[in-house]
């Protein structure tokens, strides 16, 4: 059984955790997959489909779903590169090779060739009308593939129909065994999570300048708030400094001196010039 389990970075599917422990719990096989929109951050949306997913990873197969909706039109070349983010992320993230799932016109007219070659299994849909189907009939695909040479899986209606169930149904039929699954749901490899760089500090740059208070400003030991004062300068003093730095919520400037630097702020960020001129 696939179930849908995110779209986007909002969307859970209320049903998700109920289906998903059913089908588990009957023995069966799951898969679970997340609705890509082109309206928020690939990585973020990522992420939000694995923390939903999290105890099923291993357990299930993983899918991309990849097709346009309200708010997002994502079937065009550009979106293909979007898929192909999300899919890598998401290997990386967990050591298991997700399928990508859409329509054979799509993939007919669009160039997956980066996604087949990074070894992306195809869950393929096309159907030849919107006819009730009782019970499973698998059928060939109608049409054929451009990119890919066979596909995971084909979906050949979404207007199946079993008892006790009163509505539509998708069906589809899964070219291989239990064991075929259960390699498509296993980490193929150790997951490798993006290591998280830590963000650049304030760097000093050179500033050779000479500056005349506006306001008497205090002289202090380092560029902190909480250096040591050295000494008040009235208006009108001048300063010549060498270096200068945004940190702290102010821009401060660098004085050489005889026996050192001294340090002074010429404004908040807001106006980093608001003490000087």
């Amino acid at each position: 059984m696939l179930v849908k389990a995110t779209e986007g970075i909002d969307y859970t599917n209320p049903e998700f955790n109920g289906h998903a422990k059913q089908t588990l719990s009957a023995g069966k096989k799951l898969g679970v997959y997340h609705f890509i929109r082109n309206d928020s951050d690939i990585k973020k949306q990522a992420n939000y489909f694995l923390t939903t997913v999290k105890p099923y990873i291993g357990k299930a197969m993983l899918v991309l779903d990849f097709e346009n909706t309200t708010g997002s039109t994502i079937q065009n070349q550009a979106g293909v590169g979007l898929a192909k983010q999300w899919l890598d992320y998401v290997y990386q993230q967990t050591g298991v090779r997700p399928v990508l799932y859409t329509g054979l016109s799509c993939e007919n007219a669009l160039d997956w060739s980066s996604v087949v070659k990074a070894n992306y299994g195809l869950w393929i849909a096309q159907y030849n009308n919107y006819d009730a189907v009782i019970g499973y009939q698998p059928r060939d695909l109608y049409g054929s593939l451009k990119d890919w040479k066979t596909a995971v899986m084909f979906q050949y209606t979404s207007t199946g129909r079993l008892p006790g169930w009163n509505g539509n149904l998708d069906f589809d039929v899964f070219y291989g065994d239990k064991s075929a699954w259960d390699k498509y749901a296993k980490a193929t490899k150790s997951s490798k999570p993006v290591s998280k760089s830590k963000p650049a500090g304030p760097k000093w740059v050179k500033e050779t300048k000479t500056y005349t208070l506006k306001t008497a400003v205090k002289l202090r030991t380092g560029a902190s708030t909480g250096a040591s004062v050295i000494a008040v300068l009235p208006a009108g003093s001048t300063i010549k400094t060498d270096q200068a730095i945004i940190q702290g919520g102010y821009r401060w400037v660098r004085q050489p001196r005889s026996n050192g630097y001294a340090y002074m702020a010429t404004g908040p960020i807001g106006n980093t010039l608001e003490y000087v001129k």
